[in-house]
């Protein structure tokens, strides 16, 4: 017997390139808010090896929105120390100073985010939805501050940017910074900076709906299987991770589980016999925030949109999309589209090649089907053993995640001289959580790498790569710290992850 419950709303590629609910004040005796944001963690530089480290441990949410607002002040106070320099603006006391400046905001802004995409649950997502308004304000008081902007175009303008004076770094640094600064709008005129805080504003929130709405499906859409029947063609390695799925929420709706993750709904899609169960994996997988329920996103998307015209030609472009490819290689839409579309008639001829072979194989098997986005992994794998004896089943047991990570590190000393020991010790966000230091061929540290590696409720789907502290060597190095963080499904307690081949 199979089934879709929607739950209640509750609010590793290793990173070689090693080189980045608050609660009511009221009734408290003055100042006490105060003393308990100068106080907090939060705001307080990292302590322990290396550097320091984030303290994970030291966390307490109700925290969060009041150090936010004092980080805020500080970073505004750093900016304005700037500003008021009476000597000549220089790379030193204007772009240098602006990289310094905002440290207790950057670490925060660190540890935050990563509850944000890796923990959001209990308070989190209503903090978000705070802080996030916050920042995009703070943002733009810097991007449009005319006394900063001011300082930045003197050295931009200084000889020393093309007479050989400034090194490639520095002359990066500072066209790099001038130029962000005339896309966020630091020559507007007056009200025409009002007018672009108010919609960067009102798009910091709809991005974090849309995002959490995106969650809130993730985690409220579970296909449950009771009978075992229902199983066929499921390789044991996936079945083991559906049944800890459905363990770990209690076996509330059966015994197996398929999330509404990619992590979990791509096995199941190429393995499972079952077709009317596929279809219904892949629908509410591609269904996310397209429910026509309080989480849908079409309102939201269609505003986004509206928004985004808006600024551009606010900014002076003719689409948001010229202004957003401004700063890359392409430079242009017309270029990336380009590209595209010599790319695109090969792509889709080889996919009408694939559809027709698997096509092909559904006739000679008599399914009398015609294929379906939910049958083309199932059908793909048909296929490869059709046509090249290949069956991905065989090469899985090999795709121990453990192992795979061991061997990565390996890739990493034989081509870069990296080694990697893991720690013990360091604070971390969740149990699953490993920590590593990374030293280069004569032993000295690198950096820290931590791995998240498991699906969780409250963790956004897909793989990435974060930075908690980025690399610098302005002064005294200081040493990057990195996590990357993926979706994989754990299996029974003490069984290998066996990860699939793509």
């Amino acid at each position: 017997m199979t089934h879709v419950t929607r739950c209640p709303f509750t609010a590793l590629s290793i990173a070689v390139a090693l080189t980045f609910y608050s609660h009511s004040t009221s009734g408290q005796a003055p100042g006490a808010a105060k003393k308990m944001e100068l106080d907090s963690p939060l705001l307080q530089p990292w302590t322990g090896p290396h550097g320091g480290v984030p303290p994970w441990n030291l966390v307490r949410s109700e925290e969060f929105v009041s150090a936010f607002d004092a980080a805020i002040d500080e970073s505004n106070a750093d900016i304005k120390a700037i500003t008021d320099n009476a000597e000549k603006p220089t790379f030193e006391n204007t772009i240098i100073a602006m990289e310094r400046a905002g440290r207790t905001l950057s670490r925060l802004e660190a540890i935050f985010f990563v509850y944000a995409s890796n923990l959001n649950i209990g308070p989190i997502p209503d903090i978000e939805k705070v802080i996030v308004p916050k920042l995009s304000e703070h943002e733009d008081s810097i991007y449009q501050n005319k006394e900063l902007f001011a300082r930045i175009s003197s050295v931009y303008e200084n000889p020393a940017m093309t007479d050989g004076t400034f090194d490639l770094a520095q002359r990066r640094l500072v066209d790099d910074t001038y130029k962000t600064f005339l896309r966020k709008g630091a020559k507007l005129k007056r009200s025409d900076k009002a007018k672009l805080s108010q919609m960067n504003t009102r798009l910091a929130r709809l991005f974090t709906d849309f995002s959490q709405n995106v969650l809130a499906d993730e985690k409220g859409y579970v296909t449950w299987i009771k009978d075992k029947s229902e199983l066929g063609g499921l390789p044991e390695s996936v079945i083991a991770a559906m049944a800890n799925a459905a363990k770990d929420r209690g076996n509330q709706g059966g015994d197996w589980a398929i999330t509404n993750t990619r992590s979990s709904m791509d096995p199941f899609l190429t393995y499972s016999s079952n077709r009317p169960l596929r279809e219904t994996v892949w629908r509410n997988y591609y269904s996310r925030g397209d429910n026509g329920d309080k989480y849908d996103n079409n309102k939201i998307i269609a505003e986004i949109l509206k928004i985004r015209a808006a600024r551009a030609k606010l900014l002076g472009y003719a689409t948001h999309a010229h202004w957003r490819m401004e700063p890359t290689m392409a430079k242009k839409p017309e270029a990336a589209m380009d590209l595209m579309m010599k790319v695109w008639p090969k792509a889709l001829a080889r996919v009408r090649e694939e559809v027709a072979d698997m096509q092909k194989i559904a006739d000679e098997e008599g399914a009398k089907i015609k294929i379906e986005p939910w049958d083309y992994r199932y059908y793909a794998e048909k296929v490869r053993k059709a046509k090249y004896d290949l069956d991905f089943n065989e090469v899985k047991p090999y795709l121990q995640l453990d192992k795979l990570r061991e061997a990565m590190m390996w890739a990493a000393t034989q081509l870069y001289g990296l080694h990697f020991k893991q720690l013990s010790g360091i604070p971390v966000f969740h149990p699953d959580v490993t920590v590593w230091e990374v030293t280069d061929a004569d032993g000295k540290h690198v950096g820290l790498w931590y791995l998240d590696p498991y699906a969780r409720e409250g963790k956004r789907s897909g793989a990435w790569m974060t930075d908690y502290r980025a690399q610098e060597n302005m002064g005294t190095p200081i040493t990057t710290i990195v996590s990357n963080n993926s979706n994989f499904i754990k299996g029974a307690d003490g069984e290998a992850v066996l990860i699939s081949w793509d």
